[in-house]
């Protein structure tokens, strides 16, 4: 829905045409921006049941509880300049010194979240971040945000819902597994885990959660970039492994040659 670190807006539609029909839950245990869900066709799937965003950094798991009521929320975000650095910076200040454990939904701080997340780059540590000011020169993604929450479609997928978590990747592992659940699983990227915001994910939970992937009795696809010790921990004899490759959104720029990424994404099924 938004610019966030890692986010997979070009290649949600690539990692959905891998999801099975016959799902009864979704849950995303690294919810992020939420693209997998909002730019495929999940919501359509002809058992779905539940709906389940998860995510460690509580303001945006917060942000998604307040986004389920779309004409809500756009009206409260209305209310604020698309581009403006004096209040980028206040709800900046203000957002630092909130109370961790604050109770959701809270749309005050929603607001306040989106603001400072469509206003830096690539949505990479938001509460640390400089602004980036467009000079008038590109579309505020800010407004971007607004219009998408107007849209019937985007309305219709983010209505269905069920639960918005704020939790650690092994407890909604275990609250939510079943043989009719579908993790889909994007962690922070191997030994780039500095990058994103929250604390909490080592190099070492990278194992952890394979580990535990590896036992599950529901179906998962994990993207991934490629490194050495993966193969060891979820074995392509073991598992499918299918890559693509991509132009990176952060190498965006006008005139300029994108680099190019290989995304890898793993399963426990058959394709």
């Amino acid at each position: 829905m938004i610019s966030y670190i890692g986010g997979k807006s070009r290649m949600a539609k690539w990692i959905c045409k891998y999801i099975p029909d016959n799902i009864e839950t979704y849950v995303e245990i690294f919810g992020g921006a939420f693209w997998v869900y909002v730019k495929g066709d999940i919501h359509e799937k002809p058992q779905l049941k539940e709906v389940v965003y998860n995510d460690k950094n509580r303001f945006m798991s917060n942000l998604f509880k307040c986004m389920i009521d779309c004409t809500y929320f756009s009206t409260r975000l209305s209310s604020k300049p698309s581009q403006n650095k004096e209040t980028f910076d206040k709800f900046q200040k203000e957002l630092s010194i909130v109370d961790p454990n604050f109770d959701m939904p809270n749309h005050s701080l929603a607001i306040k979240y989106a603001y400072l997340a469509t206003q830096v780059f690539s949505g990479s540590k938001i509460l640390e971040s400089k602004f980036i000011d467009l000079k008038g020169k590109y579309g505020s993604k800010y407004d971007a945000l607004i219009n998408r929450l107007n849209k019937p479609d985007i309305q219709k997928r983010l209505s269905k819902i069920t639960e918005v978590e704020n939790r650690e990747y092994h407890e909604i592992i275990n609250i939510y597994d079943s043989p009719t659940t579908f993790f889909y699983v994007d962690p922070p990227y191997y030994k780039k885990e500095k990058y994103y915001s929250g604390k909490g994910f080592s190099t070492g939970d990278h194992q952890i959660l394979c580990e535990m992937l590896g036992t599950i009795d529901g179906l998962f696809a994990l993207s991934y970039y490629e490194f050495d010790k993966l193969s060891e921990w979820l074995p392509k004899d073991d598992f499918n492994w299918v890559e693509k490759e991509f132009s990176k959104a952060a190498g965006a720029s006008k005139g300029k040659k994108q680099n190019k990424g290989t995304e890898l994404l793993i399963m426990n099924y058959d394709i």
